[in-house]
C-alpha cells in the first residue's frame, strides 16, 4: 500500500513538467532546422512566447489614438518576423488584417482633404474660405485618421490666417457690380465669397444698403439662370420629327429674347443653330405636333411649393402640357401668412400649353391676384382659394373692380383664417 501511495504522489509532482514538453512529432517536424523554443499547451493549441508578444502588440493597437501608425507597424513586422508554423498560432490575425485596411482608409481620406486644401491658390480670394471648409472638415477627423495628413497641410490646417480682402474691398467689388457685364455671375459668387471669408474671420458690417446690392444680384442671378434654363428645356425638345419651322422660331425668338449675360448660360444654343440654319429637314406646319416650352422650376401637384418673393410680389409656375398631371392641386406658400390653392389643371378652361404664372401682391390691405398662361388670363371650372391667416373674424373682403367698382367677396371664414374663392384673376381689399 505504502508503495502505490509513493508512485501516486510521484504522478502528480511529475505531471507539471508536461506543461514544458516540446511539441508532438508531427509539430517538431514542422519548424525540422528552426531554432527550437519551449511551447507552451493551452489545451486546444500550441504557442510560444514570440506567438504570444505578436498577440499582444495587435491587442494594443487602437485606430482612434495618435499612436495607431506606430503600433500597427510594430505589430506587422513582429508577425512578419514570425514562422509559418508561429503565425497559425496568432489567434487575433484577423485584427490586424482589418486595422491594415483602415490604414488604407484613413490614407485614401487624408488625399481628399490634401487635395482640397491644395485646390485653390493660396493668392486666390476664395483661399480663406477654402481653408476654413477644409479646417472645418480636418476637425472631423480622430487623432489616428490626422497623422496621415502631412506635417505641411496640418501646420495650414491649425495656424490662424487672415483673408486676402477687407470691408472696403468687398464693398467697393458690390458697388461696381453690373448686370450687364459678360462676367457679372462670377463677380456677384466673388463678392459674395470674400463676404463670407471676412465673416468667417471676424465680426464685420458693411455700410447701410451694400449687403441689400449684393442680395439684389443674387436674385437677379437665380433669374438669369432660370430664363437661361427654359430656353435650354424648348431647345432639347426640339426633334426633327415632330417640330416646325413655327417651333423652331419660337425657340429662336425665345433665345433672343434673353440678356447676353443669360445666353451664355444656354449650352445647347448650337443644337438651336442646327435647326436654324435648316440642317435638318422639318414636318410642314400641321404635321409634327408643337412641343410647349415648360419650366423645370415649376411646382409639382400635390406637393406644397413655396413662393418666390420679389418685394411684395409672390410668384411660381405651373407647366400646362398634355404630359402634366391633370388630377392634383397645387399648394403654393408664402412667408407673408397667404396661400394659394390651384385646383387641378383637369378643370383649366384654357386649352393652350405652356407656363402659367401665378402672381399674389399684398400692400397693406390690398391683395392682387394674377394668374396667367402665356400671358393671357386663366380660368377655372373649379375656384382657386386664396386663404389669409391671422385675420380678426370680424374683417370682411371685397373684391374691388376697375373704376373703383366693389363687391363682397366670395370667402368663408375658419377660426382666424379667411378663404378667398375664385375662378380668375382680381383686386381685394381687406376691411375691418
Amino acid at each position: 500500500m505504502k508503495n502505490k501511495r509513493k508512485l501516486a504522489l510521484l504522478a502528480l509532482v511529475a505531471a507539471p513538467a508536461l506543461i514544458y514538453t516540446a511539441p508532438t512529432s508531427a509539430l517538431a517536424a514542422d519548424i525540422t532546422g528552426q531554432v527550437k523554443t519551449a511551447y507552451i499547451y493551452d489545451n486546444t493549441y500550441y504557442y510560444n512566447a514570440n506567438v504570444a508578444n505578436v498577440i499582444r502588440l495587435i491587442s494594443n493597437i487602437n485606430d482612434t489614438t495618435a499612436s495607431f501608425q506606430t503600433t500597427l507597424e510594430t505589430a506587422s513586422k513582429a508577425y512578419d518576423a514570425l514562422t509559418v508554423t508561429e503565425q497559425e498560432y496568432v489567434t487575433n490575425y484577423s485584427t490586424l488584417s482589418n486595422h491594415k485596411q483602415t490604414k488604407v482608409a484613413y490614407r485614401k481620406l487624408a488625399d481628399q482633404i490634401e487635395e482640397k486644401l491644395a485646390s485653390v491658390e493660396s493668392t486666390s480670394i476664395n483661399y480663406y474660405q477654402n481653408v476654413i471648409e477644409t479646417r472645418d472638415w480636418y476637425n472631423t477627423l480622430n487623432a489616428a485618421q490626422k497623422t496621415f495628413v502631412s506635417a505641411a497641410s496640418q501646420k495650414i490646417l491649425t495656424s490662424t490666417i487672415a483673408p486676402n480682402t477687407s470691408i472696403d474691398k468687398v464693398t467697393n467689388k458690390i458697388k461696381l457690380l453690373n448686370s450687364s457685364r459678360i462676367s457679372f455671375h462670377q463677380d456677384v459668387a466673388d463678392a459674395r465669397a470674400e463676404l463670407n471669408a471676412l465673416r468667417k474671420f471676424a465680426n464685420v458690417s458693411l455700410p447701410v444698403g451694400i449687403e441689400q446690392l449684393l442680395l439684389d444680384a443674387e436674385q437677379l442671378v437665380v433669374k438669369d439662370k432660370a430664363a437661361a434654363k427654359e430656353v435650354e428645356n424648348a431647345i432639347a425638345a426640339l426633334s426633327p420629327k415632330t417640330s416646325t419651322a413655327q417651333d423652331v422660331q419660337a425657340v429662336k425668338t425665345a433665345f433672343e429674347a434673353l440678356t447676353p449675360v443669360q445666353q451664355q448660360l444656354v449650352p445647347n444654343v448650337w443644337t438651336l443653330a442646327d435647326y436654324v440654319n435648316g440642317k435638318y429637314k422639318l414636318p410642314t406646319k400641321g404635321n409634327g405636333t408643337k412641343t410647349p416650352i415648360l419650366s423645370d422650376t415649376a411646382a409639382e401637384p400635390g406637393k406644397i411649393t413655396a413662393m418666390t418673393k420679389n418685394k411684395n410680389t409672390y410668384t411660381a409656375k405651373i407647366n400646362v402640357a398634355d404630359s402634366e398631371n391633370g388630377t392634383e392641386r397645387f399648394v403654393l406658400t408664402t412667408k407673408s401668412n397667404m396661400t394659394v390653392i390651384i385646383p387641378p389643371l383637369g378643370t383649366l378652361l384654357n386649352e393652350d400649353t405652356g407656363v402659367m404664372e401665378i402672381k399674389i401682391t399684398r400692400n397693406l390691405n390690398r391683395i392682387t391676384f394674377q394668374a396667367t398662361l402665356n400671358k393671357k388670363p386663366v380660368e377655372f371650372e373649379a375656384d382657386m382659394e386664396i386663404i389669409i391667416e391671422n385675420l380678426s373674424p370680424n374683417a370682411s373682403i371685397v373684391r374691388t373692380y376697375d373704376f373703383g367698382d366693389q363687391e363682397l367677396a366670395d370667402y368663408t371664414i375658419e377660426g382666424n383664417r379667411h378663404f378667398i374663392q375664385t375662378t380668375t384673376s382680381g383686386s381685394f381689399q381687406i376691411r375691418y
